[in-house]
């Protein structure tokens, strides 16, 4: 009798951006796993391991996260691959072998929850006491307002805040099998679901950690102004990839 090979599953890969609902995309996921026969269920990035196997500077921690994820998939293949990862050029054959996924929103929205997380959350890595019109203005932190450009353009070489690099990122998150929005979790979920072969859903998890109204009283009109200024490239990933979905 002749073997019966049957197709393997292809992996779903989640980009997790930062304060972009990424705990309640990992529980859902989590649950979604499905075990691969040679393989394993689910690898998720552990980031201070990876910061201390990189050494170095921040951008040796990411040139090493751009390595590591083409090794997992190929390596370990995992059903699911979750943690803080860029997209790189080079991933472009990786494309036609597994689903890349991701979730965004609102580049401001995203820049004030980050805010009241790292001010507001006990126990975290890098805590701030400054107000939001200081982290913002900040060069480490203003940084964040090109976070999509960054996490999805493919390239350390272009410039975040160019068109060009603006351009690439939407190109590239085109590619994507799912790029989902944060006030569009059963949409997100439905998709998720098509990819995996099983279903998926997506909670809501890890509210603002601000004390209610006082995460708010350094947050006024004007600094919001200058946030949107700040998020003006990732706005412009934004607005394309909304486009995309209406």
């Amino acid at each position: 009798m002749s073997e019966v090979r049957t197709q393997p599953q292809r992996p779903l890969v989640f980009f997790h951006v930062m304060k972009c609902g990424g705990t309640s995309v990992r529980a859902g996921l989590a649950v979604g796993a499905a075990g691969r026969p040679g393989g394993t269920e689910i690898f998720e990035l552990d980031g201070q391991v990876a910061q201390a196997a990189a050494g170095g500077t921040n951008a040796d921690n990411w040139r090493f996260r751009d390595a590591l994820l083409p090794y997992v998939l190929v390596a370990m293949r995992p059903s699911i691959v979750v943690g803080h990862f860029r997209y790189r050029d080079g991933y472009n054959e990786l494309l036609d072998s597994a689903h890349f996924v991701t979730m965004l929103r609102d580049p401001v929205d995203r820049l004030v929850s980050l805010y009241k997380y790292r001010r507001y959350k006990e126990g975290i890595d890098v805590p701030v006491s400054i107000s939001f019109d200081e982290f913002i203005g900040s060069k480490r932190w203003a940084k964040e307002g090109h976070a999509y450009v960054d996490t999805f353009s493919g390239s350390d070489d272009l410039d975040p805040r160019s068109d060009e690099a603006v351009s690439a990122a939407v190109a590239n998150l085109r590619r994507f099998a799912v790029v989902g929005v944060i006030d569009r979790l059963e949409d997100f979920s439905q998709q998720v679901t098509s990819c995996l072969g099983r279903p998926v859903t997506i909670p809501m998890l890890n509210k603002s950690p601000a004390p209610g109204a006082r995460g708010d009283t350094d947050i006024d009109a004007g600094t919001l102004e200058r946030a949107r200024e700040v998020c003006e490239p990732d706005s412009q990933v934004y607005e394309q990839a909304m486009a995309t979905l209406a």
